[in-house]
C-alpha cells in the first residue's frame, strides 16, 4: 500500500509506491503537508494499478502527468479541447494572417465542430482520423467542389492542428493520414451548367428581395463577386470619396479595387453607416452559406419570388448530387456577360472579375482605375 515519509535532508515528503511493473519506487510528492502528499500518492498508485490492469484511461494519465509537470517544473500543464484550442489560435493568428484568410479559418473550424458535435469539448488529442474523414465527406456531400473541399481541409483545417503538434499538445496531425479526393473530370463540366440571369431578372431579384440581401444582390451584379466575399464587406472597406470598394478575396486570396455602381451607393445611402470592421451585411456574414439554413437556399428562396425558373441537372459522378443552372454565382456570369456585350475587353473584365487563368495573364499590363469605372458604369441599373 502507497505510504508517505520525510526525509532529513528534504523539506518535502516522498511517496513509496508499487508501480505498473510491479517495481517499489520512491517520488517526491514536492508537497510540505502531509495529508496532500498523502492524496497525490494515492493517485499515483492508483494509476499505476490501472496501468498494471491495462483499465488506465488517456484522461486519468493526463492528470497524473500534469501533477506529476506541475511538482517538477512549478507549470501547470494545460489540457486543450479542440474548441478551446481554436479560439486561443485564431487569437493569436490574428496579427499575422489576412482578414480574408482569419474569416476562412473561422469558417471552417466552426464547421468542422458543428460534423463532431461533442466532441469538440473533449480533449483535442481524442479527435482521430476518422473525424477529419467525416468532416470532408459531409462537405462534399454538401455540394461543395472537390478543389474546394481539398483546400478547406488540407490548406485550413490542417493549420490550427499542425499549430497544436508543433506546440506538442498532440504528437500527430490527423490530417496527415486523411487522402484527398480525387478530381473526377467532372470539374469543367460542372462549372459549365451555371447561366447568367436573363434580361430583367436581376431587376425582378432586387424588386422582390427584402433587407440585407436587397444590397447583396446588387452588389453581386455589379461587381462580381461571389456570395462569401459579399456578405464580408466591411465598412472600411469602403472609399465613398474616391468611389471603390477594396476586397481580399476568400477563395484566391487577390486584393480587388472595385468601382462602387451607383445602384449600390444609393442602397449604402439608405442604410445607418457603420465603421471600421463592422459588417455592411450584419445579418447574413452569421449565417453559412450552405445547409438547409444557408444563405445559397435563401437566395433560392428570392428567386422562386421572382418567378426564375432554373433547370436541374443531375451531375453523373458528383456523389450522385443534383446541381441548379442559377444560383447567386450567376450574377457574377451575368456580371461577366454584360461587359462582354457593352465591348469591355476581356483584359478589364478579367481585372474586375479577379480570375486567375495563367494563359491569358501572360504579358498582363495594369489596368487604369478610370477605364475600370467606365467599365461598371456600362453596367445597366437593376433599380
Amino acid at each position: 500500500m502507497a505510504s508517505v515519509d520525510k526525509r532529513k535532508e528534504s523539506p518535502f515528503y516522498f511517496c513509496s509506491f508499487r508501480s505498473h511493473d510491479g517495481r517499489w519506487l520512491k517520488k517526491s510528492t514536492k508537497r510540505r503537508n502531509r495529508t496532500e502528499a498523502l492524496q497525490v500518492c494515492m493517485e499515483w498508485e492508483k494509476a499505476a494499478a490501472q496501468a498494471r490492469d491495462r483499465n488506465l484511461t488517456a484522461a486519468q494519465a493526463r492528470k497524473v502527468l500534469a501533477e506529476m509537470v506541475q511538482h517538477s517544473t512549478g507549470e501547470s500543464l494545460t489540457s486543450y479541447t479542440f474548441e478551446s484550442w481554436v479560439k486561443e489560435w485564431l487569437v493569436n493568428k490574428t496579427a499575422s494572417a489576412s482578414p480574408a484568410t482569419m474569416l476562412r479559418y473561422k469558417q471552417v473550424t466552426r464547421d468542422f465542430m458543428e460534423t463532431i458535435g461533442s466532441r469538440a469539448q473533449a480533449p483535442i488529442t481524442s479527435i482521430t482520423k476518422g473525424d477529419i474523414i467525416k468532416f470532408r465527406d459531409e462537405l462534399r456531400a454538401g455540394g461543395r467542389a472537390v478543389s474546394t473541399v481539398n483546400l478547406n481541409i488540407k490548406k485550413v483545417l490542417s493549420v490550427p492542428f499542425e499549430a497544436a503538434r508543433k506546440s506538442g499538445i498532440i504528437t500527430v496531425n490527423p490530417i496527415f493520414g486523411v487522402d484527398s479526393l480525387k478530381e473526377e473530370g467532372q470539374r469543367k463540366k460542372l462549372r459549365s451548367i451555371k447561366e447568367p440571369f436573363a434580361a430583367g431578372e436581376v431587376a425582378a431579384l432586387v424588386q422582390h428581395a427584402e433587407g440585407e440581401w436587397k444590397g447583396a444582390i446588387i452588389l453581386g451584379a455589379t461587381t462580381g463577386l461571389r456570395l462569401g466575399d459579399v456578405v464580408s464587406l466591411k465598412w472600411e472597406n469602403i472609399d465613398h470619396k474616391a468611389g471603390f470598394i477594396t476586397v481580399e478575396t476568400i477563395k484566391t486570396g487577390e486584393s480587388l479595387t472595385l468601382p462602387i455602381h451607383a445602384d449600390f451607393e444609393k442602397w449604402l445611402s439608405e442604410q445607418t453607416q457603420g465603421i471600421g470592421k463592422a459588417p455592411v451585411f450584419p445579418t447574413l456574414i452569421a449565417r453559412k452559406i450552405n445547409g438547409r439554413a444557408g444563405l445559397s437556399r435563401q437566395f433560392r428562396g428570392i428567386m422562386e419570388k421572382a418567378g426564375i425558373k432554373e433547370k436541374a441537372i443531375e451531375a453523373t459522378g458528383d456523389a450522385g448530387r443534383t446541381r441548379f443552372s442559377k444560383g447567386f454565382h450567376s450574377l457574377r456570369h451575368s456580371f461577366a456577360s454584360v461587359l462582354a456585350n457593352k465591348n469591355v475587353s476581356a483584359e478589364v473584365r478579367q481585372r474586375l472579375t479577379g480570375h486567375k487563368d495563367e494563359e491569358t495573364h501572360q504579358g498582363y499590363t495594369t489596368i487604369e482605375l478610370k477605364t475600370r469605372k467606365a467599365a461598371v458604369k456600362k453596367i445597366p441599373s437593376v433599380l
